[in-house]
């Protein structure tokens, strides 16, 4: 029969190792310690049955500390499968540094005021390398700001600067008067804000503060930012249908963008920042496309997800953004932005409803709501 997965997991504490193969309506679970290894073979009544079982096998084996590595990874398989920790708080931020990838990770708490969270600082293997309790609970972005050598954080509103030479927390904001707040990073600058005032940096320096107000719309509050990748504009959305490209050096509008996109979720600059790609939050839930010189929408057709559904959960790309990757609640298409092709999709593991992507170098990084942190090859 053909092997149809086949996953190698390891417990470095222990010298463990759990070899996973799945072949039709089969299991076979081989474990090894101290060279001497003990196989079973579980067998179910359909395939599909097998293969729940083999993803709950590997769960198990997750949650006791055993790590999936798979170097030799076919396109849309896993290299990695790391558990973070379980409760889902909303939170799937995680960004790759020299040194390491940080990843949220939900804590505990005895009461309301004790609350903890922190981030998990892995390497790309899998090996835990320090655990960091962040200053504030729920971060809802991180990014890594080269510029400084550090870690760009919103925590619940409240943004923070991470340093990675001293390890040490610095608050850039001293609260927020409602509910939104951002930090987006360029090559070369960095922004964050928290109502009601946001901030464009370059190093130490304040290039633009910007006041701004939100009102709430339909029980959501309208808020997204985002600096353009060679950092002299911010796309600014504070209101329902309508985006404001923003000059940084001088705080004038320099386009602005209307259309039946209601509310936004996600921004994200592209093609040496003459399109700007955006994700609704309400119906339709899509991806759309907008042309930076003349305002107008384009169709991008050629980007659509190959499915009676165009809803999208997340979108991301790559470093040079030669491939876009549209997450479709449990589904990764991924696309050629260069040429406008769709190339193909894949199934994300150990995910309950959503996962987050980002691409760590050439593999694609996921933060799911189940507790897992996992590399894809792409």
């Amino acid at each position: 029969m053909n092997i149809e997965k086949k996953h190698t997991l390891v417990d470095t504490q222990s010298g463990k190792e759990c070899i996973l193969i799945l072949y039709s309506n089969k299991v076979l679970i081989e474990n090894i310690k101290d060279s001497k290894s003990k196989a079973t073979e579980k067998e179910f009544a359909t395939s599909a049955e097998a293969l729940t079982f083999f993803s709950k096998k590997e769960w198990e084996l997750l949650k006791k500390g055993f790590v999936l590595r798979n170097k030799n990874a076919s396109i849309g398989e896993p290299v990695l499968h790391y558990y973070v920790g379980s409760g889902y708080t909303g939170c799937l931020a995680f960004d790759t540094t020299p040194n390491g990838i940080y990843v949220y990770k939900h804590g505990w708490f005895k009461t309301a005021a004790d609350q903890k969270d922190f981030l998990s600082l892995i390497d790309i293997e899998g090996n835990l390398i320090e655990t960091i309790e962040l200053p504030k609970i729920l971060a809802w972005d991180i990014q890594y700001n080269a510029v400084k050598d550090a870690l760009l954080l919103d925590t619940d509103h409240f943004i923070f600067e991470y340093s990675l030479a001293t390890k040490k927390f610095n608050s850039l904001t001293k609260g927020f008067s409602k509910p939104v707040s951002f930090i987006s990073v360029s090559s070369e600058r960095y922004a964050f804000g928290s109502h009601p005032q946001l901030y464009v940096f370059d190093k130490d320096t304040v290039l633009l503060k910007h006041t701004f107000d939100v009102e709430i719309v339909r029980g959501h509050l309208p808020f997204e930012v985002v600096l353009s990748k060679n950092g002299q504009w911010i796309a600014f959305h504070n209101q329902e249908n309508e985006i404001k490209v923003i000059q940084v050096s001088d705080d004038k509008v320099v386009k602005h963008i209307t259309g039946e996109f209601g509310v936004i979720s996600q921004m994200e600059f592209a093609e040496n920042d003459t399109i700007l790609v955006v994700r609704s939050y309400g119906w339709p839930w899509s991806i759309r496309y907008f042309d930076l010189v003349n305002g107008n929408e384009l169709a991008m057709s050629e980007l659509q997800i190959p499915s009676h559904s165009q809803q999208a959960s997340w979108f991301c790309f790559n470093g040079d953004q030669s491939k876009l990757v549209i997450v479709q609640n449990k589904k990764a298409f991924v696309f050629d932005f260069l040429n406008k092709t769709f190339l193909y999709n894949f199934q994300i593991e150990h995910s309950v409803k959503t996962a987050r992507p980002k691409f760590v170098n050439d593999l694609l990084g996921f933060r799911t709501d189940y507790g897992c942190f996992s590399l894809y090859q792409v």
